[in-house]
């Protein structure tokens, strides 16, 4: 994009950064169809250069501020922390299962309804399309989770491709696995030699 400023990922978004986590989830929603290689109004407004640039930053403000943790890194450094931490909605605290290859045949798809905050205990269904896990919402890809589901030979790259899937970053899944973050890039890398013995 050649404008100066460079918008922060709430503008980039169009939402306000009190906004609750199914907000997040609809602009997201909203700004990839807007911007997709395929919208007629795109191709006449950017090169493809610059589009692609924009729907990476869309989903680098998606995976943000989609995820609590990372939003809360984020709003700190915009001086909006204390705004989120009060007005979002957050996720369930819950274990994570424990991740064999069995688990990883199962689909996770979830097929409820748009995302009403119950206000009694804060938390938001996940709308249709999408599906939670420990670490935010990520929208459900049905080839993809065939793909895992028929899984029968898991290498590196395609644990890569699970994780990215599913919106989880290699810091986050270092902290749950207690696994260190050059190991975790080695594993996805089949990068046996640094790895210990």
């Amino acid at each position: 994009m050649k404008s100066g400023k460079r918008p922060n990922y709430y503008e980039l978004l169009e939402i306000s950064p009190d906004a609750p986590q199914h907000e997040v989830v609809e602009a997201y929603r909203r700004a990839k169809e807007t911007y997709s290689p395929n919208s007629p109004a795109l191709y006449s407004m950017f090169s493809t250069e610059e589009a692609t640039e924009l729907l990476q930053l869309i989903e680098e403000a998606f995976l943000t501020l989609n995820n609590q943790v990372t939003r809360h890194e984020y709003d700190m450094t915009l001086g909006h922390a204390k705004l989120t931490a009060e007005a979002s909605y957050g996720l369930p605290d819950f274990d994570a299962p424990i991740v064999t290859v069995d688990n990883l045949k199962t689909p996770t798809s979830n097929t409820s309804q748009p995302v009403r905050p119950n206000s009694a205990t804060g938390i938001s269904e996940v709308p249709s399309g999408f599906a939670k896990n420990k670490f935010g919402v990520y929208e459900v890809n049905d080839e993809l989770e065939a793909e895992i589901e028929s899984l029968t030979h898991v290498d590196g790259p395609f644990l890569q491709k699970i994780r990215n899937y599913r919106s989880i970053n290699i810091e986050q899944l270092s902290q749950e696995t207690r696994i260190s973050r050059s190991y975790i890039r080695a594993i996805e890398a089949n990068d046996y030699e640094a790895l210990p013995a």
